[in-house]
């Protein structure tokens, strides 16, 4: 179990490191944009951001999960080779040949996405920008696969720098708006993913299998729907904000999205990164579904932490990074994170349906809980617009994490202790509780309110070790945590009681 925790532990930092370098340019970018960008122009690139997503959800046919499934049951090196070259193939090609089609009809889309004219030219070239950067994406699967966790953050803290000063010379300097960021992401998505074929290409060369493409799209069509479903979920309620509230409206729920996204990115994301691979590894101890039952305790702890710690101090934030014409996007943050909490969750209990390699319910699922959260969106937005539409996606994920748990759990039942997460995620609502009395009670911009709130924040990680959460690690106090996490870094065994 400790080697387990250990390599969890060691890939997740990594991949931490990572994924905040590719999602850092965002939030650096927080201040340029708010002050170069009204939120009508943040709003059409959210929704552009958005579409292409859309897009990719339908043209990568679940590819990248199908990498990580066929390159650790294939036997042969000539095999891992025809899987990752078959994937970069077919990804390459398809989503060349429908980004054509949807580039003819560019002016019709980009009307009906918008609700307004003169979008069609940013349209396009976003299209551009995400045909070059397929490529690099299905090589950062190879990187995640081979877990090269390394290469993986070197090459995102090159794109990090070269994306961050295109970004702010476009927009800060050369005041170009939307074209800018634009053009600044085409850039980069031609430099990385040139250099990361070039990496790729020359650890595996290039294989194609027809077979083994067949095969990877049986395997990753049902993600396809699943796609669909998340993508409705995480997604589409900035399409109904544009219809009920318009472009600015849409602009300052993604400021506000954006930072309840931050959960994801911090914690959800880099651990889902390692433990697609890490799963299949674990599997093969004796004592599996007693480690997948422990890991989860700590996945969850994690979140829970994230989640306050963002939660308690956005108000704050906002007001140093963002001008005042997004001020109240801080709202909207706590629903979205806890949202993001039940969804990393979620994603966690598939375990069952990967590991048995029936996929077919993830489809079902994510259509049911999208087929919900449009008629969700169709109320909650038209009537409470914002707020409407974070409660909305919060209620959706909660509704997937329990029906994913209960069809996981009957094709492969792993022991979580569901008493244990229930009494940690009440001290985490009492801390928050207690973070926004202090609130309503001090003046939310005094020192002694910030103190109070650090305060509160820092009870719930005092709580975990007072009723003794860690104890099967030999930590019963607070002063023995130190110990215990490097104890659990280096697979060591548990401290004596």
């Amino acid at each position: 179990m400790f080697r387990a925790l250990r390599d969890s532990l060691k890939h997740t930092s990594i991949y931490t490191l990572g994924n905040l370098a590719t999602r850092a340019v965002g939030f650096m970018m927080i201040p340029v944009y708010t002050h170069f960008l009204t939120p009508r122009e943040y709003g059409v690139l959210d929704l552009l951001d958005l579409t292409i997503i859309l897009f990719g959800m339908i043209v990568g046919a679940g590819m990248g999960s199908a990498i990580f499934r066929f390159y650790y049951a294939a036997e042969t090196d000539a095999e891992r080779r025809d899987v990752v070259g078959s994937a970069l193939l077919f990804s390459t090609l398809v989503s060349g040949v429908l980004g054509i089609g949807v580039v003819l009809g560019a002016e019709q889309i980009a009307s009906l996405v918008f609700r307004a004219p003169g979008y069609s030219s940013f349209l396009k070239l976003a299209l551009l920008s995400f045909w070059i950067g397929t490529a690099g994406e299905t090589c950062r699967n190879y990187l995640r696969v081979r877990q090269r966790s390394t290469v993986f953050v070197i090459a995102s803290l090159i794109q990090l720098v070269v994306s961050l000063a295109l970004n702010i010379y476009f927009i800060a300097f050369r005041r170009m708006g939307v074209y800018g960021f634009l053009l600044s992401s085409l850039i980069t998505n031609v430099l990385a993913s040139a250099a990361l074929l070039i990496y790729t290409i020359g650890e595996t060369g290039f294989s194609f299998s027809w077979i083994k493409t067949r095969a990877m799209l049986a395997f990753g069509a049902p993600f396809v729907l699943s796609g669909m479903g998340h993508f409705i979920l995480n997604f589409a309620d900035r399409y109904f904000l544009n219809l009920y509230s318009g472009l600015s409206q849409v602009g300052i729920y993604a400021l506000g999205y954006k930072f309840g996204f931050m959960l994801n990115m911090l914690a959800v994301a880099p651990f889902l990164q390692m433990w697609e691979a890490q799963m299949f590894v674990v599997e093969k101890e004796a004592n599996a579904k007693a480690v997948y039952a422990r890991i989860f305790e700590y996945f969850a702890a994690a979140l829970l932490l994230v989640l306050l710690g963002i939660s308690i101090f956005i108000r704050d934030i906002i007001r140093i990074v963002a001008s005042p014409e997004y001020g109240s996007a801080w709202k909207i943050v706590p629903l979205v994170s806890l949202a993001y909490v039940f969804n990393g969750w979620s994603q966690y209990f598939r375990l069952g349906m990967l590991l048995t390699r029936k996929t077919k319910p993830i489809g079902i699922i994510m259509a049911g809980s999208g087929a919900l959260t449009l008629v969700l969106y169709f109320f909650l937005i038209r009537s409470y617009h914002a707020i409407g539409a974070a409660t909305a996606t919060l209620l959706a994920f909660a509704f997937m994490m329990v029906w994913t748990y209960a069809a996981s759990q009957r094709l492969y039942p792993i022991p979580y202790d569901l008493k244990r997460i229930g009494v940690i995620l009440g001290m985490a609502a009492l801390c928050f509780a207690a973070a926004w009395g202090i609130d309503q009670v001090f003046e939310p911009t005094s020192l002694q309110a910030f103190v109070l709130r650090v305060l509160a924040f820092l009870c719930f990680p005092v709580a975990l070790v007072r009723t003794g959460f860690f104890a099967s690690e030999g930590v019963h106090r607070l002063q023995d945590l130190p110990t215990g996490i490097r104890n659990i870094i280096r697979g060591g065994e548990p401290a004596e009681s």
